[in-house]
């Protein structure tokens, strides 16, 4: 295949352990402190210059990630010192696609064993194809990341609403509303077990049962925003105008379903009580409380009270956010798709299988001649 070599991988990339940063060390700044899987903090200091393609070494293996910043991975994470000539985001994406959690050497903590990647034979193109391939793959990384800041708009200005309304007390008309002892005339302090329909599990899936896409969506209490997928009946059919709430027993995780969907284990769908809209109930509750153990918290948080306003305000609320929780969906759908899309040609691409030596590919601003970082 011409512009493709085979070697080993021991001449395509040098990586090295992360550093030391105990938490009580951490000092508040801008730099990210990247752990084996997302970035866990931000300190004064930095330990690796731009780009830095850093992935897990103990407790989580497999997952890349590229920080295009200085930065300071942790020592449960591997860097790439020295990427020794190769294109930094092309390596990335290599990375993404090697299954590094096969390489684990732990017994209990799964564990990166480098001494197995050593002399494993590789297929590496030369460095402009490898540019051409990160260009490709990185247009679909920017529609990701475009439509991920169009949904964090989207949900900032939620919150803004709500805090506008309901917390500086600024709703349509509080000018003629009494305010008696810092509340609004005929607001009602309340339990919040006594506002919320708690609904039944139905079938628990597992992730053994799933697949990466399916008719059906099956949301666990992850900071993922779903376990998996299958080809058939939901045991919830959610709607825009019947949505369903969902709280991770263990994590807190809270969210909002408008389209139909199934359950794993742990965590709870429940919606709104009587004339209460769902969606405002939503955005009453969902910052009530937040895990600090592991541990159930359902319990603790129905048992938290909340100021509820009269039905015409929590309707009005929700009549005004419905379409920004659409449009959220929306976004989220798109993104779907263009990963599926990328990750079809993700292999296809660094395998060599679709030729991009003779594309004319022109480069984004974004994707300036990087220069290779001496991490070394």
């Amino acid at each position: 295949m011409k512009g493709w070599e085979e070697d080993i991988f021991n001449n395509f990339i040098k990586l090295n352990r992360g550093f030391d940063l105990p938490e009580k060390d951490i000092i508040e700044g801008t730099y990210p402190v990247v752990a084996s899987t997302s970035i866990k903090a931000y300190h004064k200091y930095y330990k690796v210059n731009p780009p830095a393609v850093v992935t897990g070494r103990s407790g989580s293996l497999g997952t890349v990630q590229y920080i295009n910043k200085k930065c300071w991975p942790l020592n449960t994470s591997l860097y790439v010192k020295d990427f020794k000539g190769n294109y930094p985001k092309y390596v990335f994406y290599f990375l993404k696609t090697f299954h590094l959690e096969n390489f684990n050497s732990g017994a209990g903590v799964p564990t990166l064993n480098q001494n197995h990647l050593h002399k494993l034979k590789i297929k590496i193109p030369d460095f402009p194809i490898q540019r051409k391939i990160a260009a490709v793959l990185s247009a679909y990384d920017y529609l990701i990341e475009n439509n991920n800041r169009r949904i964090a708009l989207l949900e900032k200005m939620a919150e803004e609403l709500y805090r506008e309304w309901f917390v500086r007390l600024r709703f349509p008309g509080h000018e003629k509303v009494k305010i008696v002892k810092g509340v609004p005339e005929g607001w009602e302090v309340k339990r919040i077990r006594d506002i919320v329909d708690r609904k039944g599990f139905g079938k628990i899936y597992r992730e053994s049962e799933l697949q990466a896409d399916g008719s059906i969506v099956v949301i666990d209490q992850s900071v993922n925003e779903w376990l998996g997928y299958y080809d058939g009946e939901p045991e919830h059919k959610a709607t825009k105008e019947d949505p369903i709430i969902l709280f991770g027993d263990h994590s807190c995780k809270m969210q909002l379903m408008i389209d139909p969907f199934s359950l794993a284990e742990n965590v709870i769908p429940f919606a709104a009580k009587r004339k209460m809209p769902t969606i405002f109930l939503f955005y009453l509750i969902h910052n009530s409380i937040e895990t600090t153990e592991y541990k159930r918290h359902w319990t603790e948080l129905v048992n938290k009270s909340v100021y509820v306003p009269d039905e015409f305000l929590q309707q009005r609320f929700a009549d005004f956010i419905l379409p920004n929780i659409i449009q959220k969906e929306q976004l989220k759908k798109a993104n779907k798709i263009i990963k599926q899309s990328r990750y079809r040609l993700l292999s296809r691409l660094l395998s060599g299988k679709i030729d991009v030596e003779n594309l004319d590919i022109r480069f984004p601003a974004s994707m300036k001649e990087e220069e290779v970082p001496a991490h070394a």
